[in-house]
């Protein structure tokens, strides 16, 4: 059988150790990476007010119908 260590007068199985070793790291890099907002959306730069206006009404009628299409399948 495999191996074996001694942490603490505990006899511990070296594949116990890699896999808590291997949870650690994930778990470190997990907290490490920042987290992302996947609502944000970026701003919009336009020109003029109406062009500022036009852009968010067809962003609102492009994610309507997209939800109406997702909804069909």
């Amino acid at each position: 059988m495999a191996g074996h260590f001694v942490i603490a007068g505990r006899k511990v199985a070296t594949h116990h150790l890699v896999l808590g070793m291997l949870a650690t790291y994930g778990v470190g890099l997990k907290l490490a990476l920042p987290s992302t907002d996947k609502t944000k959306q970026p701003p919009i730069n336009a020109s003029t007010p109406e062009e500022g206006a036009f852009v968010q009404q067809f962003l609102k009628a492009f994610e309507e119908e997209e939800k109406k299409t997702k909804g069909a399948h």
